[in-house]
């Protein structure tokens, strides 16, 4: 009995050595190829759990000539994987015999040649180094091939997120075991292989045409496509003769290219039998890096490519860079990564994300910015613009304050789509929209809304009057375009570099540089006759002196990083006795310093890490220092959003000035004007309607997430908040009776509560398909936009109010 209890204690010992035995090889294996792992990690994690990742698949099948591209990005980004993680495996496979002969050689016998077959004295086993390249090229195409299944435009059913895995794992394990059975028959049959091999590939290369001259759809032959590839790869990895091994005594060839091919490939321990593997590596590699390097440097190139190929271009490039440092590790025995990071550190303090600005063309304009009307001097002259409009009204007089949310494009499309529809239906009428709003405020993409409206309205003046119009097909046509490629072919490349080679933004932009170019681009190639010109600097938009300027006050929310205190680009001057020390942004610049719209737009929308922190340093005067020495202010500007998402907190403080100056006024023509006013603060949305839903934490990640959980949960309530206490105070204000009226209306991108109530009541029980919120949106998320337009309730009511039509 005791003997037994021995053995079955000595077996789970073993048993328990074999497993930490297992974990140990698997935690060194992940660290070795850590690159293109975690290049797989973010394609599962972009393309499976985020809804933007999952809605530029469906743009991609929208887009026909982006196919092409793609089937070349994937194939690059598989090969590059499998190849460079080869490469990896010879040279790790190389120090540890080199490493075990160092050994044996102290210690010679005849048993020395057989020994270093044993790979038990190996760190990591032959059969591992092996085995982990193919598992990247498999995990790599599952992890597209999975995404597809999770599509929308797949046309059935899609597999949701949280099923994904039951998809992939067991994929991966089909894929290791059909591997197993193709190396041995290609070991056997290795000419019969072969001719199955061009016929997969001929059968791949047909669908890639097909799937590419189909003009929409297809996403269905494209999921076959990549099956198809998958069946190339699974070939292509098992027909080389190899034996990593023994050394590359292959006799080189005559020619000086074969010579140093030969060099390259004795130095990586590449066998001189995968010549022709190399060499396609080496073709792939510069074909795609062509591509890639295209995409960064022409933005027309970028939008042809479109966002999907480009992710995979990016990550085959910057998986493969992290493997050459990886092998570069392996071959030195330094780890190479840490130093470059340490490097970065060392000597990346120097700025790479100024904000965007430009020289004034003459020196006239110089400090224009501090003779910009404030807000009461605005309103006033603003009254008197409209005096007989006010004067001659039946009723009161309603005036329009907008607010709008952030959320990228989804918000800038929604928002200009409202704004211009209620401009182009009430065009002509004496309750024309835009000849009673007053103020636009927004925050990240609701600030490029209301920024693409208040650059239509000043475009529009320089339009014959005759000329045909839409706001809303001009908002939409521009609004629509990519504006993501250009600025993730700067992300995921220059930008990662410039910590160490400091590249000028004016040579090369950063990522929020590229974004703004991107807007500035897309508005002037509409095809439509009133284009926004987001290209224009803020100088030429202002009020200045006591004129009165047609256009309506714009506020662009924005935070400053440091202190998280809120500011605002705007056309009017913030005066501390009403903004609550606001910063003014405009007010910030160098006096010889302009601003274009759509870096204005973009400066309350950099939301990390797509768009990073941007810098502007504020010359302090002389006689303004407490310190001599301190001549700089420096400021980092970063989404409004994090402050307050929707601008209503400047608006509040505009209101309580305007209600200040006409209370205390003694012209009576202006109180009297006031005071038929009807205030309405339009509030354009685009996030769900309801109350967050209070779930449990686990222990765990309450005691190591608490603090990020409150300070993002407290980001949406910060804004909730501000938004009650704006409407609170129109409460009041309207209590106060200076105002003829106030109110708060709300227009949802989602539908209200009523509405879902009033649905299921009708057996309506289907969730509401979210709307993505990106900087590229598909045309099937824009047309179910265009659709909620259409039919939601509160803006018809308005129309319907607006233009006193009864339908």
């Amino acid at each position: 009995m005791t003997d037994k209890i021995r053995r079955i204690i000595g077996g789970l010992q073993y048993l328990g050595l074999r497993l930490l035995v297992f974990l140990s090889q698997l935690l060194k294996s992940l660290w070795l190829f850590f690159p293109s792992i975690l290049f797989i990690l973010l394609a599962i994690w972009c393309f499976w759990m985020l809804s933007q990742g999952q809605d530029l698949i469906v743009a991609f099948t929208e887009n026909h000539r982006a196919k092409a591209y793609f089937l070349i990005a994937i194939g690059f980004w598989i090969y590059v994987s499998w190849f460079s993680s080869r490469i990896i495996a010879n040279l790790k496979t190389r120090k540890q015999i080199e490493y075990l002969q160092k050994l044996l050689d102290k210690h010679p016998g005849v048993e020395t040649s057989r020994k270093t077959d044993n790979i038990t004295y190996f760190e990591l086993p032959a059969t591992w180094l092996e085995l982990w390249p193919k598992l990247i090229g498999y995990a790599g195409l599952l992890a597209i091939e999975v995404a597809v299944l999770q599509s929308p435009a797949l046309g059935i059913k899609p597999i949701s997120s949280g099923d994904a895995l039951y998809y992939f794992l067991p994929g991966l394990a089909i894929s290791w075991g059909i591997d197993k059975m193709v190396k041995g028959f290609c070991e056997k049959e290795r000419s019969l292989a072969r001719k199955i091999f061009y016929a997969i590939l001929f059968i791949f290369l047909a669908a890639g045409v097909v799937v590419t001259l189909m003009p929409e759809g297809g996403i269905l032959l494209l999921f076959w496509a990549l099956l198809m590839l998958h069946a190339v790869y699974l070939f292509y990895i098992n027909l080389r003769k190899i034996d990593p091994v023994k050394p590359n005594n292959n006799p080189p060839k005559d020619s000086w290219p074969a010579r140093m091919t030969y060099k390259v490939m004795d130095w990586l321990h590449i066998p001189r039998k995968e010549m022709g593997y190399f060499n396609w590596f080496n073709i792939i590699c510069l074909l795609g890096l062509i591509i890639y390097l295209t995409a960064i440097y022409s933005l027309p190139a970028a939008r042809q490519i479109g966002p999907f190929p480009f992710v995979l271009l990016a990550f085959a490039v910057l998986g493969g860079f992290g493997n050459m440092i990886a092998a570069l590790s392996v071959k030195a025995n330094v780890n190479f990564h840490i130093l470059l990071v340490i490097i970065a550190f060392l000597i990346g303090s120097r700025e790479t994300h100024w904000v965007r600005t430009k020289k004034f063309e003459s020196n006239t304009s110089r400090g224009i910015f501090h003779k910009r009307q404030d807000v009461v001097t605005y309103f006033n002259n603003w009254i008197r613009s409209k005096g007989a409009a006010i004067d001659s009204a039946k009723g009161n007089y309603p005036v329009y304050f907008v607010l709008a949310n952030g959320g990228a494009s989804r918000s800038g499309y929604w928002t200009a789509s409202v704004l211009g529809k209620l401009e182009d239906t009430t065009r002509g009428l004496p309750s024309q929209f835009s000849k009673h709003l007053f103020c636009l405020s927004g925050t990240s993409g609701g600030g490029v809304g209301v920024a693409t409206f208040f650059s239509l309205l000043h475009e529009e003046k320089k339009l014959n009057s005759a000329q045909p119009v839409s706001y809303l097909n001009s908002a939409r046509d521009f609004l629509k375009k990519d504006f993501l490629t250009f600025t993730l072919s700067h992300m995921l490349g220059p930008d990662y570099f410039k910590y160490i080679f400091h590249l000028n933004n004016n040579t090369l932009p950063d990522r929020a540089g590229a974004l703004e170019q991107t807007l500035e681009e897309g508005s002037a190639t509409i095809p439509d006759s009133l284009k926004p010109a987001m290209a224009r600097p803020m100088s030429e938009m202002l009020s200045i002196g006591d004129t009165v300027n047609p256009l309506p006050v714009l506020c662009i929310n924005t935070t400053r990083m440091q202190d998280g205190n809120p500011g605002v680009v705007t056309n009017i001057k913030l005066s501390r006795q009403y903004f609550n020390d606001r910063v003014d942004v405009l007010d910030v610049l160098n006096d010889t310093l302009d601003m274009r719209l759509s870096t204005a737009s973009i400066l309350g929308a950099r939301f990390p890490y797509i768009s990073p922190a941007g810098r502007i340093d504020q010359v302090i005067p002389s006689r303004n220092r407490v310190n001599q020495n301190d001549s700089m202010l420096i400021h980092y500007f970063v989404d409004g959003g994090y402050f307050d998402n929707s601008g209503a907190g400047v608006v509040q403080e505009m209101i309580r000035a305007i209600l200040l100056s006409a209370a205390s006024s003694k012209d009576s023509v202006l109180k009297k004007r006031v005071g038929k006013l009807d205030l309405t603060i339009l509030h354009i949305t685009n996030s769900p309607v309801g109350v967050a839903a209070l779930n449990t934490i686990a222990p765990l990640k309450n005691d190591l997430q608490s603090p990020m959980l409150t300070i993002m949960g407290a980001y949406d309530m910060q804004t909730t908040v501000n938004d009650k206490r704006l409407e609170n105070f129109l409460k009041d204000v309207s209590d106060d009776g200076v105002f003829a009226g106030t109110r708060y209306y709300p227009i949802h991108l989602y539908k209200e509560t009523e509405e879902k109530n009033e649905a299921r009541k009708k057996g309506n029980k289907v969730k509401e398909t979210p709307y993505s919120m990106n900087w590229f949106i598909s045309n099937n998320t824009l047309q179910r936009m265009d659709q909620r337009l259409g039919n939601q309730p509160s803006l018809n009511r308005l129309i319907k109010e607006l233009t006193g039509s009864p339908n």
